[in-house]
């Protein structure tokens, strides 16, 4: 047998070869910050070759991105850089905002994700049984269906399902309006507002959200509102002009149906009540006489509904973000796609034999809409007075971030600013 040699030095120590002029890492430094963000999002490792060509054009193999995570330290559930106190102390931070304990480990899980904190899902069921047994024994969903068969789209865009919630709005004065796309279950836009009745607001944001996606759906389906009249008269319209060819008697533009039915948007309602929403209201509720909060105080009801609308807004937009990001699991009766997130199925619906269904507009006609038929003060809560009153109070305070957990303490520190106010009484 030969001798054993002697190992000497690799012969390509710099990692190129003849279809690359230097390291991938090289040309592309901000390969590890890139690869921590689809962590953050979700995204499979497995899935993130295909991810990188598609949105950055990067040719890279799963191994190379393997080693990118090792060498990297890149934080995954497996290896989160946190002992068990800090992965301990991460979770109880989170649920703070969660006094009514509608989370279950996954959501908490998904939201610990957006700070780059990634746990296991057993931990957090473990510790959260230990916790708070009840709570954790509690999360048993059940629910009465109206539909007798699965739902089913051809993709993305074909069906904008729109509805406005009042649940939160009789003691905070706030109301919600939002858009969901049948096919993705994706949450396109979540809007707080003093006021989701009004016959013009359904059209004003409607045409925002066209605005902002280049183009309209072949179909919108609403509740049986008197509000919704703006959108009947205007939908076949625009269709026509822009989709001659499908026939409106075929495939109306819009469907009104009872609030049963608008299956999509009301499935989504329940857990963006249940589990966010009403611990927007529950903090509220429970801290508003602690403040030291007069209602009958025009400038303390004025500055509490400002603040108030401007936290429920920011849940809102971060509801948005962990919609796209959450995972479905893969079902095999589904009709609709499964196995991948939300953002996914919007974004890439070939993927799951779905196609785009878009349909192309004008954007400077769609402006001159938006101009047209947008009331005053939209998304305004409170006079214009009462408004500048608490913009110059906040950034008085460095502006500072506001959560449900912190609301009552940044209005009382809103109201010390008055003049002649040291404290509310």
């Amino acid at each position: 047998m030969p001798a054993d040699r002697e190992k000497g030095p690799v012969n390509n120590p710099s990692g190129g070869n003849q279809h690359r002029s230097q390291p991938l890492l090289k040309q592309h430094p901000e390969l590890p910050q890139w690869i921590q963000k689809y962590i953050d999002d979700g995204v499979k490792q497995a899935d993130m070759p295909q991810a990188f060509l598609e949105e950055h054009a990067i040719t890279i193999g799963l191994r190379s991105i393997e080693r990118i995570v090792k060498k990297h330290d890149l934080r995954t559930s497996r290896h989160s850089g946190l002992t068990d106190v800090e992965k301990g102390a991460a979770i109880l931070a989170i649920t703070q905002e969660d006094p009514l304990a509608r989370w279950g480990g996954r959501k908490i899980k998904e939201k610990l994700s957006l700070q780059s904190v990634h746990i296991p899902r057993k931990f957090i069921d473990d510790l959260r049984a230990v916790l708070d047994r009840d709570a954790s024994n509690m999360r048993k969903p059940g629910a009465k269906k109206v539909h007798t068969r699965g739902l089913w789209s051809a993709g993305p865009n074909e069906e904008w399902c729109v509805d406005g919630h009042e649940k939160i709005l009789p003691s905070m004065g706030i109301a919600v309006w939002g858009i969901v796309d049948k096919y993705a279950r994706h949450e396109l836009n979540l809007w707080a507002l003093p006021d989701s009745r009004q016959a013009d607001i359904p059209p004003a944001l409607y045409l925002r959200e066209i605005r902002a996606r280049g183009g309209m759906p072949l179909q919108t389906t609403s509740d049986k509102g008197s509000e919704t009249a703006y959108i009947l008269n205007s939908l076949g319209d625009a269709r026509q002009i822009y989709l001659p060819d499908l026939e409106l008697e075929t495939v109306p533009a819009h469907l009104s149906v009872k609030s049963v039915y608008n299956i999509t948007r009301e499935r989504g309602w329940r857990p963006i009540w249940e589990k966010e929403l009403a611990n927007v209201k529950y903090a509220y509720e429970s801290g508003k006489m602690a403040s030291g909060f007069h209602p009958e105080d025009f400038i303390h009801k004025g500055v509490a509904l400002w603040l108030w609308a401007k936290i429920t807004q920011l849940r809102l937009d971060d509801i948005k973000r962990e919609n796209a990001r959450h995972h479905v699991r893969y079902q095999k009766g589904k009709l609709l796609p499964t196995g991948g997130r939300h953002g996914e199925f919007y974004s890439r619906p070939d993927k799951w034999g779905g196609r785009d269904q878009l349909v192309p507009v004008d954007l400077a006609v769609i402006d001159h809409l938006i101009e047209k038929y947008t009331p005053d003060r939209l998304f305004q809560f409170g006079t214009d007075e009462m408004v500048d009153l608490c913009e110059g109070l906040y950034q008085a305070l460095g502006s500072p971030a506001v959560s449900a957990v912190n609301g009552w303490a940044v209005f009382t520190a809103m109201i010390g600013q008055l003049p002649g106010t040291n404290q509310v009484e």
